[in-house]
């Protein structure tokens, strides 16, 4: 056990219930991280962020009213398309939607748009293939 750099209290590495805010709405996540026995202090590994990153920024996108990571890959693998072909079509980059489905980015809330006239067949990929 390492000791809290505020009070030297014994730090212990556990998941506690963390409330986060975003726009108004709330959420509650069970985050990894080294608590202070003493004083309560929390402090974060890359590894315990990592952990909870996808749940927040699913969270946030929610609230933003944009897709989340899981439901972009779902409607990329119902197009048959992989990552790379999905980014050279919509644009991004070679790794956008690599970045779109683990959280790493947030798509325009253009693409958004587009995934979801595409899903719901709106509009046809092959309409979107002709003019990119």
């Amino acid at each position: 056990m390492k000791n809290c750099p505020i009070c030297h209290g014994k730090l212990e590495h556990k998941k506690e219930d963390t409330v986060y805010e975003y726009k108004g709405e709330k959420i509650t996540i069970s985050q990894p991280a080294e608590y202070c026995l003493s004083c309560s202090e929390s402090f974060l590994s890359a590894d315990d962020i990592k952990a909870t990153k996808k749940d927040i920024v699913d969270f946030k996108r929610s609230v933003d009213h944009l897709l989340k990571t899981e439901e972009i890959k779902a409607i990329r693998k119902r197009l048959n398309l992989t990552q790379q072909e999905a980014s050279k079509i919509f644009g991004g980059g070679i790794r956008s939607f690599y970045k779109y489905e683990t959280g790493e980015n947030n798509p325009h809330r253009s693409l958004d748009i587009l995934l979801r006239l595409i899903d719901k067949k709106k509009i046809d990929l092959d309409d979107v293939l002709q003019v990119s």
